[in-house]
């Protein structure tokens, strides 16, 4: 598995394109196994890049730490994911779904470090309202792909969603107390 930085800028692209409604996500993306662990890699090394900034805070020490919790709670989402599939006999559409949902995923760190990089460089944190418009329209986009994808209720849809969250919350909680305590 080899993505190239143009593979990376232009899977940005399409996601881009994708948000806009301008591309499908079939046509967008890799759908295939390799595709898969590309976005996952490319996830989490976006996820480290963007971390940095809050780590400076916190202390080097807890980067190694954070970059082993968020590739183990990528990984256990990716799996999660499957097999909830699997169970509701669904799991031939994962990759349609799994690869734009982490593409998605992908772009809302990108939006919320740009976001927090511009108000942080200039000082200006009224800049930060820009996340809300953000965050809804990133939010719209998870939801959306896991219904036009699966063909599954907004409440299963925003399933995916939280459990997302949820398994990151946890192993990050998790993390941070036995970083503090240890």
């Amino acid at each position: 598995m080899i993505i190239s930085p143009y593979e990376v800028i232009k899977s940005l692209q399409a996601t881009l394109q994708m948000m806009l409604g301008k591309q499908k996500p079939e046509a967008a993306f890799d759908i295939s196994e390799n595709g898969l662990w590309q976005v996952i890699f490319v996830s989490w090394f976006i996820s480290g890049v963007v971390s940095i900034i809050p780590i400076q805070a916190i202390g080097w020490n807890f980067f190694p730490l954070f970059l082993a919790t968020a590739l183990v709670s990528l990984l256990l989402y990716v799996v999660l994911v499957y097999y909830f599939l699997l169970r509701i006999n669904k799991a031939n559409l994962y990759l349609t779904f799994m690869i734009p949902y982490l593409w998605l995923s992908t772009m809302q760190m990108i939006f919320f470090a740009t976001i927090t990089l511009i108000s942080t460089a200039t000082g200006v944190s009224a800049f930060s309202i820009f996340s809300i418009p953000a965050l809804i329209w990133v939010l719209y986009w998870l939801i959306r792909i896991a219904r036009q994808q699966l063909d599954v209720s907004r409440f299963v849809a925003f399933g995916f969603l939280a459990s997302k969250f949820l398994i990151e919350t946890i192993l990050g909680v998790t993390a941070g107390m036995s970083f503090s305590l240890g």
